[in-house]
């Protein structure tokens, strides 16, 4: 079963290693890496990340770069190849499920039909009744393992420059923003907003709420910077990035923002019960012709820092 997905999910946990987005490009930099561990890719891969350091997205482009587009259509035809081999064991599970409740239904009938119950074989019973449900259970895993894998490929065909939640840019689209800043040396303000505490919200309501209050956020965001794009750069954290402003005016945009999201009463849908006060803070800072991880990092940090002030604030 492992085989039929296994380079998929390893070429995923590649990207996740290294905090790569899930982009198609990036995907199939990732797939020959693990396809081919003898290729010219993988020694350059190796070589960038001796002494266990992550690839940054500057040198994945490099890696696109130097090794070329010749081999585009190979990520493509192995999903596709792989989603037929998966579909087909699919419905070969499905068979052996059907079987297998059959057989069992069919060997309690006989037992329970004995003339004489006395003859019952409890314990025989038992062991016949427990390996039933062990089978069962791996082929609910299998199940489940084969239905994440088939829905892989959709997922990796989508517009990965967006959020599929908020709808916002993603690091992919992030980096068509950042990349002509840094190679003109555009000076420009960036702000890291994170929601405060939102791994509680998502513990006490459940991950669907967690979502609707990132969407709520995204759209408060919307409303504070018309002129910038949205950015989802992880799980809770958002991006502005300011390029006709002072970093003064973007603060007092990015403190504003935080209050009319404060001032939100976010309700939980059917009940309309109110979650309670939400808040988000912000890291910001001016950059000035450094390395965008750079910047980022120490508007990371700021961000957090506010957060653990008790939030619903900007430093920086």
């Amino acid at each position: 079963m492992t085989s039929y997905y296994q380079e998929a999910r390893s070429a995923l946990d590649f990207l996740e290693h290294h905090r790569l987005d899930p982009s198609v490009k990036n995907y199939d930099v990732a797939l020959r890496y693990v396809m081919d561990p003898a290729s010219k890719l993988a020694r350059d891969v190796e070589d960038l990340t001796s002494g266990g350091l992550r690839l940054t997205v500057n040198a994945m482009m490099m890696l696109m770069q130097r090794h070329g587009t010749e081999d585009a259509n190979f990520a493509v035809d192995h999903r596709e190849r792989t989603v037929a081999r998966q579909t087909q064991k699919l419905g070969t599970l499905t068979s052996d499920a059907h079987d297998l409740t059959e057989a069992l239904g069919r060997d309690v009938g006989e037992i329970v039909n004995q003339p004489d119950r006395s003859l019952i074989n409890t314990d025989n019973l038992v062991t016949r009744l427990s390996a039933a449900e062990l089978e069962l259970a791996e082929l609910r895993d299998e199940f489940v393992m084969l239905r994440n894998a088939i829905n892989l490929p959709s997922q990796l065909r989508a517009d990965l420059g967006q959020d599929e939640l908020t709808k916002a840019l993603n690091q992919t689209g992030a980096w068509r923003i950042l990349e002509p800043l840094l190679k003109e040396g555009h000076s420009y303000v960036l702000i890291m907003f994170v929601i405060d505490d939102l791994a509680s919200i998502n513990a006490r309501f459940g991950r669907d709420v967690g979502d609707n209050v990132l969407n709520a956020f995204a759209a408060t965001l919307r409303q504070e910077f018309p002129k910038e794009d949205l950015i989802r750069w992880n799980g809770n954290e958002f991006l502005i990035v300011v390029t006709d402003a002072s970093a003064m005016a973007a603060r007092i945009h990015a403190d504003e923002a935080l209050t009319a999201f404060a001032a939100r009463r976010l309700r939980l849908r059917g009940t309309g019960e109110w979650i309670g006060t939400v808040t988000a803070s912000a890291g910001i800072v001016t950059s000035r012709g450094e390395e965008p991880e750079a910047i980022l990092e120490i508007a990371r940090s700021s961000a957090l820092a506010a957060a653990e002030q008790g939030g619903n604030r900007t430093l920086g």
